[in-house]
């Protein structure tokens, strides 16, 4: 566990995950975040997706160029999305490398 902001967080393994990302992320609020600690931006997307390639666990969004939370995608490595659930709203939160035209 971990604090950010004063709210508590708590790391989740990708193995541990259960929940139907195709319900989740088509249905339900996804954020995307991207930039650095003192300069960020969040969006709501419902565009994207989670799996395996080649024996790694990946995760995909498409955010047009014209958005502003592009650039951030393009100048940061790392962006997260979060995911509230019906239910209760709570975040669950995973963290990506950004490394879209690295060689």
């Amino acid at each position: 566990m971990f604090l950010i902001n004063n709210i508590l967080m708590k790391s989740i393994a990708i193995k541990d995950l259960s929940e139907n990302f195709f319900e989740v992320i088509g249905k339900e609020w996804m954020l995307v975040t991207a930039g650095s600690k003192e300069h960020f931006n969040t969006m709501t997307a419902s565009w994207g997706g989670i799996g395996w390639l080649w024996n790694k666990p990946v995760v995909f969004v498409f955010i047009r160029s014209e958005r502003y939370t592009y650039e951030f995608m393009e100048e940061n490595e790392y962006f997260t999305l979060s995911f509230l659930g019906k239910e209760n709203r709570t975040f669950t939160i995973f963290v990506a490398v950004n490394r879209v035209g690295s060689g």
